[in-house]
């Protein structure tokens, strides 16, 4: 989940607060690049690069904890990754399998950490707005905006439909059994088609044009012809009043 504006901030947050969330999302792209254009073995200057970040990490604001927790989970999993294609590379490439795997997780854990603090310091529909700014296809850019209206909705729908298996049930375990659980998964998928089928034909009878429309981003020509024709009208009225 894209953490919240204020989840894990420190008081009003930094100065990368106040970017532009494009000058943000092209920095965070750039420095990914520049971590997996890094030749393997150089660990120096993937030192630099990781005390870069550290000082960006300074700038947001964010709490290190929170920021660090989030950071070991995934990184768990890409070190699962990591080591289970370590070998196969190591065999073409003539190097060690744990220095391989070691290269793989620090330059991946520099990446998703990167990542991690832009989204600390960017809310989720500032970033779509600047990939839409930034020339992202609009199909993309409208679908990431729906996942993000309704990925709410449906994690609730998850929890009201295992908390009705616990009572059915009769057990009161956290977590349910992998069984259930994909089960529940599966019915939730077959709800949200449904969901989505009546969301479509609302939006439709409601004049959805294929875009979202914004009050800070009124469309030309538009929101400026309504002030003129009330100041007109208004002025008529004062023409006409005694």
């Amino acid at each position: 989940m894209w953490p919240e504006p204020a989840d894990g901030r420190r008081g009003d947050g930094g100065p990368l607060d106040r970017l532009d969330a494009r000058l943000k999302v092209v920095a965070s792209v750039l420095y990914v690049i520049a971590v997996i254009a890094v030749p393997h073995g150089r660990w120096r200057i993937l030192g630099v690069l990781a005390l870069a970040l550290l000082f960006v990490i300074g700038l947001s604001g964010t709490s290190p904890r929170i920021l660090l927790r989030r950071w070991a989970g995934l990184l768990a999993l890409v070190a699962v990754l990591a080591f289970t294609v370590a070998p196969g590379i190591a065999e073409r490439s003539g190097r060690g399998a744990f220095e391989v795997a070691s290269m793989i997780l620090a330059k991946n854990g520099l990446a998703l950490l990167m990542m991690l603090t832009m989204a600390a310091v960017t809310p989720l529909p500032q970033a779509v707005r600047a990939l839409g700014r930034l020339g992202l296809p609009r199909v993309l850019v409208e679908t990431l905006e729906f996942m993000e209206r309704y990925v709410h909705v449906l994690l609730d729908e998850l929890d009201r439909m295992a908390t009705a298996r616990r009572a059915r049930s009769f057990t009161n375990r956290r977590w349910l059994p992998w069984g259930t659980l994909t089960g529940l998964i599966g019915a939730l998928l077959l709800r949200s088609f449904e969901r989505a089928e009546r969301v479509e034909a609302a939006m439709l009878a409601r004049g959805w044009e294929g875009a979202f429309r914004r009050l800070e981003d009124p469309e030309p020509g538009r929101g400026l012809a309504r002030p003129t024709t009330s100041r007109a009208v208004d002025g008529e009225g004062a023409s006409e009043a005694p």
